[in-house]
């Protein structure tokens, strides 16, 4: 309800207000369990993205994206 005393909303405006302010909390909840989860992980001796060893099959290049035509 950031519009001025003034201006009444429409119930389609007052609903996208209210959906935008409801995306945002959630944003927010979001980023702070990720967080949490990343701090406990660490904690406890593990990587943040889970993998511990390396991963890869020897000495292999990635394959070229250069298209010939």
């Amino acid at each position: 309800m950031h519009e001025s005393a003034n201006k009444m909303m429409t119930p389609e405006e007052e609903l996208v207000d209210i959906l935008l302010d409801f995306i945002i909390v959630a944003a927010n909840l979001a980023k702070k369990i990720n967080q949490a989860v990343n701090q406990k992980q660490i904690k406890e001796g593990g990587t943040v993205n889970g993998q511990s060893q390396r991963t890869g099959h020897g000495n292999q290049r990635p394959s070229q994206s250069c298209c010939r035509y």
